[in-house]
């Protein structure tokens, strides 16, 4: 019996246990689960070409000689076995290869491979993020069959392609739009062509990159100030009556309408680098709390919130989770020969930030594998809610990596290139994510002249448009930031002669120059302001 019919003949709560009772789990009973299935995977591995490689031609009995005799990986650790797509190296053969962008503009993609069992639990968590999306309460969840379904994701050969094709002849939804036309669109005109026909229509059920989803409420209610001419004939009544009420409503309050004065979302599921930032922004555009997952190519979705969307909880039976504490990532990061340890599930603290690490369940590829994402262990229970496992915060990349609203990723390679490219006598730089007004990320990017660049002070602006010129060149998507996101995502300040080597010298640790979050800026700049020379930076 497949979700349709047992929605239609209301078996509720067999629905709930089946999906969501994971959710009931005590630890004990989440890591059984783990390192039964870490046995499994390890069994098939051990047989594979790459298991050999990665595993060093071992076979673990445990899983502590596992996580002993295993190293931890990265991708270049798989890029010549699985790039060029040979089934015959793993360890089940793949229904499909999903891809993503292994570095912004500068390294060649990373692919995945997914087998049939792996897509298989990819479904089930497709259909527990749906159930929980139109959750507010233990048990309880709006879930019809043939809702009307925004997807704002990208399509195949992306993760989020796979989402129709797993939960066909098992969920049914009326996609906007259709896959077959959204699958020959681009990644904007999928998204208006899905937003234009949800206007017609309504919504049910909305998944989306965060970024986006601000991006196109701001657009909405930008639009909502216009008086152009309404087509009639293609809105359905409901929908009409509704747009035409908030319309007056609009009118006469003299505010711009929102989402949530049309659409009636019974469920909205988003995703994305900074959804933190966005999620509030979401809730208030369009009435409903979003659910935030987590996923990745490599790892696939691992985590979703709670009916209560205060916090991620990782699916049990996708991945085998360790974390390394981020005092154990620094020492790694300045020393590479240093091995960093990592905890289980039940060996976290809350408070406590930590690199998850992963090995891929159900055939999947990878052993040990840094996908290289920080969590932010919130509480190890949530005793109020009746879930007894760790709930996390997505924090970000880890250094040195800068991930901008989820479409590319600026290292200190790109950024390397882009100052060798634009010619520009760039003495030294340091570059650190950060938030604008509205809450939208970019880099700022800190930098000293050359003597003799024949550039000063004043000329900042001019040097911000000749790095944006060459950021555009090597990396597409960082075009799409401002085009389709409204998003300035550079910044320049020019420090003084010196300043950088100064606060070198003032550190214990290494200055990584790509860094979210390592060092102190405002240290830099007090620095800055006592070198010789004029301005402190601008």
């Amino acid at each position: 019996m497949n979700m349709d019919q047992m929605l239609k003949e209301k078996r509720y709560d067999e629905i709930w246990q089946k999906y969501c009772g994971f959710l009931d789990f005590s630890i004990d009973d989440f890591m059984e689960i783990q390192n039964r299935l870490l046995m499994e995977q390890i069994d098939m591995y051990a047989k594979c070409e790459l298991g050999k490689k990665i595993m060093g031609g071992k076979t673990p009995r445990s899983v502590e000689e596992f996580r002993r005799i295993v190293p931890l990986t990265v991708y270049d650790d798989y890029a010549d076995m699985l790039l060029p797509k040979n089934k015959d190296i793993l360890p089940s053969e793949p229904l499909v290869w999903i891809q993503t962008t292994w570095e912004g503009g500068k390294s060649p993609i990373k692919v995945a491979p997914y087998t049939k069992t792996m897509i298989s639990h990819h479904k089930d968590v497709a259909l527990t993020c749906f159930i929980l999306a139109t959750s507010t309460e233990k048990g309880k969840f709006n879930l019809k069959p043939n809702m009307n379904f925004l997807n704002g994701m990208a399509p195949l050969p992306y993760l989020t392609g796979l989402l129709p094709y797993t939960i066909q002849g098992e969920y049914s939804v009326n996609f906007m739009p259709s896959i077959e036309e959204g699958n020959k669109m681009g990644f904007g005109e999928r998204n208006k062509a899905g937003f234009k026909q949800g206007m017609q229509k309504g919504i049910d059920l909305f998944y989306g990159l965060s970024s986006v989803i601000v991006r196109m409420s701001e657009s909405f209610s930008d639009g909502s100030k216009s008086s152009g001419k309404l087509d009639l004939l293609s809105y359905r009544l409901p929908m009409l009556s509704k747009l035409i009420r908030a319309k007056f409503r609009s009118k006469m309050s003299k505010q711009p309408m929102l989402p949530k004065d049309i659409f009636d979302l019974k469920g909205f599921i988003c995703a994305g680098t900074d959804s933190t930032h966005f999620k509030k922004k979401i809730e208030f555009y369009w009435g409903v709390k979003p659910l935030e997952i987590f996923g990745g190519t490599e790892a696939t979705c691992i985590a979703a919130e709670s009916w209560t969307k205060n916090g991620l909880i990782l699916f049990p039976n996708v991945c085998f989770y360790e974390f390394i504490p981020m005092s154990e990532f620094y020492k790694n990061l300045e020393n590479p020969k240093h091995k960093p340890k990592t905890y289980l599930l039940n060996e976290l603290k809350a408070d406590e930030y930590y690199e998850i690490v992963i090995t891929t369940l159900k055939g999947g590829a990878f052993a040990r594998y840094r996908i290289g994402d920080v969590f932010k262990c919130e509480s190890l229970t949530r005793e109020q809610d009746g879930i007894m496992l760790p709930h996390f915060k997505y924090v970000d990349r880890i250094a040195p990596v800068i991930d901008l609203a989820g479409f590319t990723r600026i290292t200190e390679g790109t950024i390397s290139e882009v100052i060798k490219l634009s010619k520009l006598d760039i003495h030294d730089w340091f570059a650190v994510k950060s938030y604008d007004s509205l809450e939208r990320p970019y880099v700022n990017m800190y930098i000293e002249l050359d003597h003799k660049s024949g550039f000063g002070m004043d000329n900042v602006d001019l040097i911000r448009d000749q790095l944006e010129i060459y950021f555009r060149y090597i990396d597409e998507d960082y075009k799409n930031l401002k085009k389709m996101l409204g998003i300035d995502p550079l910044q320049v300040h020019i420090l003084t002669f010196g300043s950088i080597e100064r606060y070198r010298r003032t550190i214990k640790h290494t200055l990584f120059k790509v860094n979210p979050n390592y060092f102190d800026v405002t240290e830099i700049l007090k620095i800055a302001s006592t070198n010789k020379g004029g301005e402190p930076y601008c």
